[in-house]
């Protein structure tokens, strides 16, 4: 994609352009209680900084992959401290919240492009397994961990995997085949952003600050991948019902 001259775009302030933003965001009222309370409006404000200074929604989705992989690799390559897990969880939080600014970016200035779409799912894909692997490197390397502690980041990693590829698929799928067919809306409400919050990366991305406490870690870390494998389960019914509604339609 290449960058739209600045003069393409009237000049409003941060204000304004949140302010519109606003107006052409996804709805957060099905999101996850963090990305809704928080990595969303976020998100927005640096959306409104990007717009400012011109960028288009493939340089922010990148600067977003360099920051999240940076703190991946920290994840692997150093031994776990105070300081590093509040390192780690800056980084890939700043890093989340810059995914969620392109797709923001890139309606406000009109709508994406398949390529980006492709761009950002890919560094999706990549950030959800490797985040899960560098924590499994780093139990080997530095924790001097039992075999059975390593098989929390293995199961992790598959159930995100699993829960990404089912997303994607699902929705794909959904509108291959409801083409021109209203589709009801879930159920928003706050206790349901409340029930999937554990499935929400961004409550991984903050459990890091307890990256250089280790029991605490692992606890938190076991709970998101309990949450996790409980929504992709309750998902996988969920979505086969959807499909097999459609087929029946």
């Amino acid at each position: 994609m290449t960058a739209t001259p600045r003069g393409a775009y009237p000049r409003l302030t941060i204000a304004e352009t949140v302010a519109q933003l606003r107006g052409v965001g996804k709805p957060s009222q099905t999101a996850p209680l963090y990305s809704r309370l928080i990595n969303r409006p976020v998100g927005r404000y640096l959306a409104a900084f990007a717009f400012r200074l011109g960028m288009t929604p493939d340089q922010v989705t990148a600067v977003s992959g360099t920051v999240t992989f940076a703190g991946i690799l920290l994840v692997a390559l150093v031994r776990p401290g105070p300081v590093l897990g509040l390192l780690v969880a800056l980084l890939l939080v700043l890093g989340y919240a810059l995914d969620s600014s392109d797709g923001q970016l890139a309606r406000l200035r009109g709508g994406g492009s398949l390529g980006g779409e492709w761009l950002d799912h890919m560094i999706d894909c990549a950030k959800n397994a490797s985040v899960h692997l560098a924590v499994l490197i780093s139990f080997y390397r530095f924790a001097d961990a039992p075999p059975p502690l390593l098989l929390l980041p293995a199961a992790f990693q598959l159930v995100v995997t699993v829960m990404f590829f089912g997303t994607v698929l699902t929705d794909q799928l959904r509108r291959s085949r409801s083409a021109g067919v209203r589709t009801p809306p879930e159920g928003a409400s706050l206790l349901r952003s409340v029930a999937v919050a554990p499935a929400d990366y961004g409550l991984l991305c903050l459990g890091f600050v307890t990256f250089g406490f280790r029991p605490v870690f692992i606890g938190v870390y076991a709970f998101l991948l309990a949450g996790s494998a409980a929504y992709l389960a309750v998902g996988l019914v969920r979505w086969r019902r959807q499909l097999s509604a459609l087929d029946a339609g």
